[in-house]
């Protein structure tokens, strides 16, 4: 097949604001997490599906399997739907518990 590029599972893409690496981020409806460091502007390569750790709403308590939603504004998940994007699922309860972290399944999708 000569029209197959590659699998998707990560995107080299213009980041939308400075992103470290590990920081998650939203490009219209793609979502992921950057490699790498990158100033606003320039190219990052992004991980748009998988299992990471990330900053989550130090208020809430999450369940295993509960759908999550990223908050562009405070750039942090939540199980908030009101006005964020479905990116993902609780994949392990242990880890949720965190008051700052959160283990999460993402699809490379916000919607």
């Amino acid at each position: 097949m000569s029209n197959y590029l590659h699998p998707g599972n990560t995107l080299v893409l213009v980041a939308p604001y400075e992103v470290n690496s590990g920081d998650c981020v939203q490009i219209g409806a793609i979502f992921g997490v950057a490699k790498s460091w990158a100033p606003h502007g320039e190219k990052v390569e992004i991980i748009t599906t998988g299992v990471f750790d990330v900053r989550k709403c130090p208020r809430q308590t999450w369940e295993v399997g509960e759908k999550l939603y990223w908050d562009a504004k405070s750039r942090q998940f939540t199980n908030v739907n009101c006005g964020n994007s479905f990116v993902g699922i609780v994949i392990d309860p242990s880890a949720a518990m965190s008051a700052e972290l959160g283990r999460v399944k993402i699809f490379g999708l916000a919607h």
